[in-house]
């Protein structure tokens, strides 16, 4: 059980270079957590994250992962699907065990369906009922004025509605 964790998050853009000045990154750092996108991926495995005592953490097989931790932690495959990965850290607060949820996700531009997916807003209710900590790392393609881009598209106006109901339910 751990008392702090520490994050780092990438883009690898399936880079060779990427994926190894990661690794460099990550083992002269101590960092515990990876949450990454588009790892360099050959002849059907992730390759450049070799660091011994690590695990990557994908729901649809080894092309996908989406998280990289160091030590133990709690796949939540029922929260999990393609392109979102939801794990479970126990950790000890003020001498008491408490539980934080780390997703990391990528909502697809040309996605059908509006954010966020049935997974995540079940994750969010069962991380409120459960008293769990959440911390979400996306590559949402969402552009909103709110957080920079200059124009709106439709994932942005969603996520932003999304976002505003979460907080009033506060």
């Amino acid at each position: 059980m751990v008392n702090t964790v520490s994050f780092i998050r990438a883009n690898l853009q399936h880079n060779i270079a990427a994926s190894r000045n990661l690794s460099r990154t990550v083992s002269a750092k101590g960092i515990d957590m990876a949450l990454i996108q588009e790892p360099w991926f050959r002849e059907g495995h992730i390759r450049g994250l070799n660091i011994p005592g690590y695990t990557l953490y994908s729901s649809s097989g080894t092309d996908r992962p989406r998280v990289w931790r160091k030590a133990t932690a709690c796949m939540l495959p029922g929260f999990s699907c393609r392109d979102l990965v939801a794990v479970l850290i126990k950790y000890n607060e003020e001498e008491a065990e408490r539980g934080l949820v780390v997703r990391s996700a990528y909502l697809p531009y040309d996605s059908v369906d509006s954010p966020p997916s049935k997974e995540f807003e079940e994750n969010v209710r069962y991380c409120e009922n459960e008293n769990l900590y959440l911390v979400v790392r996306c590559d949402s393609n969402a552009h909103y004025t709110v957080w920079g881009s200059t124009n709106c598209n439709t994932i942005g106006e969603a996520l932003v509605d999304f976002l505003i109901l979460q907080i009033w339910r506060f």
